[in-house]
């Protein structure tokens, strides 16, 4: 839509993206809309979040405009050290729970102590370390929770951002220098800065999650040679490509009947203010 952002905000682990969260920015209502998509979402033979490790961060930005019917115009991808880095450096972030959050898989170690992951609901001022294990938990929970979670942690960071001071422009210009190069971005310097100015107060409207709960349905491949069979170029060329080994024998999921429409119908309505998942 004209005048609209749209940003790709991802995480990755080693070379996988294991996070992606689709940001609208809305000027005319004010409002960012983040709408998570799942990693083990199936788009032309592989999972989509393999598209990054295969051919880049520009055809997974294609596959997600074609997937969500909206045109991703800019991406933010960081690893999971250096998220940790860029919530120190700003200070950590506040958050609250509304539910525990429980996972006796997940080895922490603080203080000297080893332990397993443990959080009480309530508030909690996160260190980086301690705001990646929220986001990146789920063996006790579920992906949709996890997707809430790293939506929280995001809304955070940009009530954290609404107190840097206005009158320190050299300060907040080295604080964007050095988060910049803390991540793998085509936003540059003099948009990061235009971006904040105009965008750091809009409300932001989160929980959506595309699922098997809304308009996907949960597979397992099971047959190898489906997988392998799939496998080629996003773009449609006759690049040879590697068949990811993940995409054989795991669950995965698609759109409900294979309609991908469904899938656009689902952000239109989100982002046009017409569904509310919260």
């Amino acid at each position: 839509m004209a005048g609209q952002l749209n940003i790709l905000i991802a995480g990755k682990n080693g070379s996988l993206v294991d996070t992606m969260i689709f940001a609208n920015i809305n000027p005319e209502t004010r409002k960012v809309t983040l709408v998570s998509i799942p990693r083990d979402l199936y788009y032309n033979g592989r999972k989509i979040n393999s598209i990054y490790t295969f051919y880049g961060m520009e055809e997974l930005k294609r596959a997600l405009s074609f997937v969500t019917g909206y045109q991703v115009d800019k991406y933010i991808l960081i690893d999971m050290y250096a998220f940790i880095e860029v919530i120190d450096m700003i200070g950590g972030i506040d958050v609250h729970l509304d539910d525990p959050v429980i996972d006796p898989t997940y080895k922490t170690f603080d203080n000297g102590q080893w332990s397993t992951l443990y959080y009480r609901a309530g508030d909690y001022h996160l260190s980086g370390k301690q705001a990646l294990r929220l986001a990146r938990t789920r063996h006790t929970s579920s992906d949709f929770a996890r997707a809430e979670r790293q939506q929280m942690i995001l809304a955070a960071l940009q009530q954290k951002a609404r107190n840097f001071g206005f009158g320190d422009a050299a300060g907040l210009t080295k604080l964007a220098e050095n988060v910049l190069a803390k991540v793998e971005t085509d936003v540059s310097l003099a948009e990061a800065l235009s971006y904040y100015f105009r965008y750091q107060k809009f409300d932001i409207s989160r929980g959506h999650v595309l699922s098997s709960g809304n308009v996907l349905e949960s597979k397992y491949t099971g047959d190898s040679k489906r997988a392998a069979n799939n496998c080629g170029n996003p773009s449609g060329t006759q690049q040879q490509a590697t068949c990811a080994s993940i995409d054989k024998g795991a669950y995965i999921l698609e759109p409900r009947n294979g309609n991908w429409n469904s899938v656009r119908w689902f952000f239109h309505q989100i982002i046009e203010g017409e569904l509310d998942e919260e």
